[in-house]
């Protein structure tokens, strides 16, 4: 049986699975690639929080800044999985469903 492998981030970190891994189709027919989308949107889900963040829970809907934190390439069962390691105040807002 593989080892599961746990990220735990430092202290005022945020662990976060971009939105939108695969491609989407445009209303015009055009296919829009997931690295545009994300880029774009720069939402994403909360999988794991640092000890220090109070208002960030896991499984959040948070929209961040596009730019911001570490981009982790995370192979998990024969996928890729790209990753967000972000600071707190790199959070800009909550989306509620």
């Amino acid at each position: 049986m593989k080892k599961r492998i746990k990220i735990t981030p430092r202290a005022k970190q945020v662990l976060v699975k971009p939105d939108g891994e695969e491609s989407r189709v445009s209303d015009s027919g055009l296919v829009i690639p997931s690295q545009v989308e994300q880029e774009a949107k720069a939402i994403g889900t909360v999988l794991a929080v640092g000890s220090e963040i109070k208002d960030i829970k896991i499984g959040d809907r948070v929209i961040y800044g596009a730019y911001a934190g570490e981009s982790i390439k995370f192979r998990e069962s024969a996928k890729e999985i790209d990753l967000k390691l972000l600071f707190d105040e790199d959070v800009l807002a909550f989306i509620e469903d």
